[in-house]
């Protein structure tokens, strides 16, 4: 019993941290609303999955901590940002430019599922500095920084289970009022969440530039 109690508080510690890293509402988050808003809360929660599937990832770096895999990444951590804020630059170009999709009868597109996953998963995989966030996360957990190898994947589960189940509170929460939106106020949503990706990649390249490159 003592043993089924200990996972169970591992468990929700794990959800806990999953479900506070993936709520602050940015770039992708605004991407997600736009999801919802255009094609019905099943597409935003299959666009939040993805992202909650990259902060799984980075997640598993984090609780490896110093092994060859973040280690490798941290020595090649400038090109993987270089790489990381052009795409955002350019997706966030093409999705500020993209003319909103009108809301079905039906209210979901289930043809394209898949692409809405794997374009949040692709563009939070792009920052892969978030593994120093869940690393520092991990470490001010108390139990968490020498944790037994087998008890990772009840932490892991839980981290994606915590994130998953805010983008379903968010997709859910959205989906009450896609209808009371405009086709304006979509394309303007379209143009924001373009526009912070955007901005978020150009601080990217600034930040690459003046740390790696041309350090001042």
């Amino acid at each position: 019993m003592d043993l089924l109690l200990r996972d169970i508080i591992l468990l929700a510690k794990g959800m806990g941290i999953g479900f506070a890293v993936a709520a602050p509402v940015g770039p992708i988050g605004m991407l997600c609303i736009r999801l919802t808003l255009e094609k019905g809360r099943l597409a935003g929660f299959c666009g939040g999955l993805g992202a909650a599937v990259a902060d799984t990832i980075f997640a598993i770096c984090g609780i490896i901590g110093i092994t060859a895999l973040s280690g490798l990444i941290e020595a090649q951590r400038q090109w993987f940002e270089l790489g990381g804020g052009l795409f955002l630059i350019a997706f966030g170009v093409h999705l500020g430019l993209k003319q909103p999709i009108s809301p079905s009868a039906s209210g979901e597109v289930p043809q394209t599922l898949i692409a809405d996953f794997g374009k949040t998963l692709a563009l939070t995989l792009a920052n892969p500095v978030t593994i120093l966030s869940f690393m520092a996360v991990f470490a001010g957990v108390p139990g968490l920084v020498r944790l037994e190898i087998g008890l990772v994947p009840i932490l892991i589960g839980g981290v994606l289970v915590g994130a998953a189940g805010w983008w379903l509170s968010l997709s859910l929460g959205v989906g009450f009022i896609r209808h009371m939106i405009s086709r304006n106020a979509l394309i303007w949503l379209n143009r924001i969440a373009g526009g912070l990706l955007v901005a978020f990649g150009f601080y990217t390249l600034a930040h690459v530039t003046a740390v790696y490159f041309w350090p001042v």
